[in-house]
């Protein structure tokens, strides 16, 4: 199973830099004659003006190196702006290049199977990871092994994530829906329908409920395994309707793992009453 990072602007240089000679020989001679003019005999002021020079020269050539530092700061304070600005344009624009990453490049309307790969490797998560379940729970996909444009850019919109950092950094909250109830459950439920071949369809194969109930369930209960052995070496059914799926997750909860509290009299679907029947024989074997 299984989700662009913004241009960075490339910071100015400033200013070119000013040459250290010019601005001072441009007014330095004329200041120099205007003296030699006034005091022809006065030679005392011919040493002193190279001095008047030396002294503003580090004027002259400090400039440009302050000037550079204030464009750089400008530069930096602007990238950062756009990197950060939370604006609907900007984080629109964000998600769009998030998406144009992993789309299918024979279907730019959808992130396929391969896209999916693509995204779990980059957010370090396995594939077959029950948090993808989560993120395809969250994005309301349809079809197992795809996300829709619609779907990926409509469900991260709702969680506030526009980038693969942040969709990283959200995992940990898709962990926690697993363990709230009323999140559980319906993720469970979602299982069903996201595993199904075709989004028309009203029931599930058993070789992709058995898959299903190992992803979401595992050992949260006590029953998955033995489940899934009944299930599979059984003869009477080859599929699985929405309430036989839901009946395992509620007996799963609430019956001991040696099936003791079970009633047969309850109302519980009969590949129910002929999976407790299949265990007390095993147990009994043991």
């Amino acid at each position: 199973m299984g989700n662009h990072p913004s241009k960075k602007e490339k910071s100015s240089n400033g200013k070119k830099k000013l040459d250290d000679h010019k601005p001072v020989v441009s007014s330095t001679p004329s200041t120099v004659n205007k003296v030699h003019v006034a005091t022809p005999s006065t030679s005392e002021t011919k040493p002193y003006t190279p001095a008047t020079q030396q002294q503003t020269q580090p004027t002259n050539t400090s400039a440009p190196s302050t000037t550079n530092k204030v464009d750089s700061s400008k530069s930096n304070t602007s990238v950062n702006s756009n990197q950060n600005s939370n604006k609907p344009e900007d984080k629109a624009k964000r998600l769009e290049e998030f998406f144009e990453k992993y789309k299918d490049p024979e279907d730019p309307t959808t992130i396929g199977p391969d896209g999916i790969v693509k995204l779990c490797v980059d957010l370090e998560v396995d594939p077959e990871d029950v948090v993808v379940l989560v993120l395809a729970w969250h994005l309301n996909a349809k079809q197992m092994g795809f996300f829709s444009k619609t779907e990926f850019i409509s469900g991260l919109t709702k969680l506030g994530i526009d980038s693969l950092p942040k969709l990283q950094s959200h995992l940990p909250k898709f962990k926690k829906d697993l363990e709230d109830q009323n999140s559980f459950k319906d993720i469970y439920r979602f299982a069903f329908i996201f595993a199904k071949e075709n989004e028309n369809n009203k029931i599930l194969d058993l070789e992709s409920a058995c898959n299903m109930l190992s992803l979401v369930i595992g050992d949260r209960y006590p029953h998955t395994e033995r489940l899934k052995e009944f299930l599979l070496t059984q003869k009477s059914y080859r599929v699985l309707n929405m309430d036989q799926w839901l009946s395992i997750l509620e007996f799963s909860k609430v019956i001991n793992a040696d099936v003791s509290n079970y009633d047969e009299n309850g109302a519980w679907p009969v590949i129910l009453d002929e999976f407790v029947e299949w265990t007390r024989e095993k147990l009994k074997a043991q």
